[in-house]
């Protein structure tokens, strides 16, 4: 029998074999799902490694492939399609009547290899969720964090001097709608023994910093979908000339924060931080330029779980928006998980 009458049986094999349910993609080729097991997931490791990458998108593939493609798992399958295949062939007695030759179970093999692929589960790990630390860079970044570190915190500055305009703190408290002469007074005379709302809140979170290098973090809970998109939005922040001052970075969008989002003052560099219990009273909208990371929990020094040994809950689905300009939708054009 010709190679060509073959193929043709084989094919003719794959639509007949009860066992077999290989889709055709629009090129005619062949191909199957394998699918992950509800258990398996991607450890924070390798989230963050994918996420530190300069292409996180093309990061991402190759560790699924690298997982998946030629491993036990889709050998096992290949052999249970070739297998169907002959015994479905091998049925037609009148045409193989001693079974399929040598030559035909080496073609069968040969053609099972070469024309049949498999969609690895990528899905299944872009849906995964991580507790995410979104840390805010205000230009507060340029002299090392420290600019939050003021009144009633003991590193801070004397009582009644105002905040830099760049502390984050400051940013933070325009958002909710206070002025820097609001949030002062609150520091200076605040109730910290039973704060109420925004402004006390701060007082209490800064009486209470451990260091003078205090970074604002909000504590999200998010799928590595969603971390992908944001970081390659990082990435495309133009940073020659004023790499150290992110208020000089070019729009790249915004992200929302609902207000039920757990925030505080913490130091990732010597692990340890105030009480994490700022009361936002509104939203938070987070321009793309001031995120200065945006990982998996430990993506960015120590742990906020390493120091406190939070549970879960902390980090809660809060993200409810990502803008992002035309012009940078047209950069990242061609990532069908992006857009």
């Amino acid at each position: 029998m010709e190679c060509k009458d073959f193929v043709i049986k084989i094919i003719e094999a794959i639509e007949k074999s009860p066992d077999i349910y290989l889709k055709q993609d629009d090129q005619g080729r062949y191909y199957d799902e394998i699918y992950a097991d509800y258990r398996d997931e991607m450890d924070y490791h390798t989230a963050i490694k994918i996420l530190n990458s300069k292409h996180p998108m093309d990061t991402f593939y190759e560790k699924i492939n690298d997982w998946y493609m030629d491993t036990e798992t889709e050998r096992d399958y290949q052999d249970d399609i070739e297998k169907s295949i002959r015994s479905t062939l091998e049925e037609n007695i009148d045409v193989y009547p001693n079974g399929l030759t040598d030559e035909q179970e080496e073609f069968l093999g040969d053609w099972v290899r070469e024309n049949i692929y498999f969609n690895y589960p990528k899905d299944h790990y872009l849906k995964q969720e991580f507790y995410t630390n979104i840390m805010i860079d205000t230009g507060d970044g340029n002299y090392d964090f420290t600019l939050n570190a003021h009144y009633p915190c003991y590193y801070g500055g004397r009582k009644g001097e105002a905040m830099d305009d760049k502390a984050s703190l400051v940013w933070l408290a325009k958002q909710q709608g206070y002025t820097k002469g609001q949030l002062r007074k609150a520091l200076d005379e605040g109730d910290a023994s039973n704060p109420r709302g925004f402004l006390e809140s701060c007082r209490v979170e800064l009486a209470n910093m451990t260091s003078h290098m205090q970074i604002l973090t909000f504590l999200v809970r998010m799928d590595l979908k969603t971390l992908i998109k944001i970081n390659r939005l990082l990435r495309l922040r133009e940073k020659d000339g004023h790499q150290y001052d992110t208020t000089k970075y070019p729009d790249c969008g915004y992200i929302v924060l609902d207000k039920s989002t757990m925030c505080g003052l913490f130091d990732p560099w010597q692990g340890g931080g105030s009480v994490l219990e700022i009361r936002l009273e509104k939203d938070v909208k987070i321009p793309i330029k001031f995120i200065r990371s945006c990982l998996p929990d430990g993506g960015d020094g120590y742990g906020i779980d390493d120091v406190y040994r939070l549970v879960g809950s902390c980090w809660r689905d809060t993200l409810k928006e990502i803008c992002v300009p035309q012009k940078i939708k047209e950069l990242m054009r061609g990532d069908c998980y992006v857009y």
